[in-house]
């Protein structure tokens, strides 16, 4: 099934300035598409209690919300600020604490969720094992889990895989000329970029999750998209290391508009999602 997230025919334009973190990425409107699907595996109504994993500013939070007033919502993340953005966003609709997915059963009671939803962020988790036990504690029997990610072993296009290597490449080499302090070698990918469907599926069943049901989709990345993208840490880093976030970020975007104004492209990415249940 394909979720078409970008035409690819519009140019760069003066409101593409490179974002500081994931929280650009979350506002993305092409962003959106990744999302819908995800909030169609949310159940509502009976006034369900969520948790929002990975929350960052409270986007997803706002959307859950507009899809049923009267669940009882709380959003955990580790980045204070983006909790701060996620409160004006939403005042007293949620409760929004500091966080991440292994801490959770540290943070509330045992069962107490009927939905922990973590959007488009399973892929920070570094210990999946000891996240999936942390929230299967919190969820109620019963209770469903539903993820998903755009990046994991698998997601990328192979035929676009040399577009990636010449926007690193290019903005790499412009570093080195400009004399930025370009690190010589970085460790590994992060693990979460490593693992695979299959890993997920896995690491679910030994998490006691049954009723797993998994679903991939295609998308295409348009010039939006991808400049929200090169600008988050994750990305910006990696292809960048040693030099300052914000700037990798400023040479990335200055990067691929000059790349997408030599011969306009997108780029296709697949994304999981995975819906379970714990007994």
């Amino acid at each position: 099934m394909n979720v078409r997230a970008d035409t690819g025919s519009a140019p760069f334009t003066g409101d593409a300035q490179p974002p500081s973190d994931y929280a650009a990425l979350r506002r993305d409107p092409e962003y959106a598409g990744l999302n819908r699907a995800l909030l169609d595996l949310v159940p509502t109504g009976s006034a369900p209690a969520v948790l929002d994993v990975g929350c960052g500013d409270g986007a997803v939070s706002e959307e859950l919300l507009l899809r049923d007033p009267a669940m009882s919502l709380a959003g955990v993340d580790p980045d204070p600020a983006l909790l701060e953005a996620a409160r004006a966003r939403l005042g007293d609709r949620a409760r929004f604490v500091v966080g991440d997915a292994s801490s959770v059963s540290r943070l509330f009671p045992p069962d107490v969720f009927d939905v922990v939803v973590l959007a488009n962020c399973v892929h920070l988790v570094p210990d999946l094992a000891e996240a999936l036990d942390a929230i299967g504690r919190v969820l109620a029997g019963g209770g469903r889990l539903v993820f998903n990610s755009a990046f994991y072993s698998g997601a990328e296009s192979p035929a676009d895989l040399p577009r990636y290597a010449e926007l690193v490449g290019t903005a790499r080499a412009t570093a080195r000329r400009r004399g930025l302090p370009l690190a010589r070698s970085v460790a590994g990918r992060p693990s979460g970029l490593r693992r695979t469907v299959e890993d997920y599926q896995a690491a679910l069943a030994a998490a006691g999750f049954t009723d797993v049901v998994t679903d991939e989709r295609a998308f295409t990345l348009g010039p939006r998209f991808l400049t929200a993208l090169c600008s988050t840490p994750m990305f910006a880093t990696a292809a960048l290391p040693g030099v300052a976030r914000h700037t990798a970020a400023e040479l990335l975007t200055e990067t691929l508009e000059e790349l997408h104004e030599r011969a306009p492209f997108t780029i296709m990415r697949r994304c999981v999602y995975f819906s379970a249940t714990r007994p």
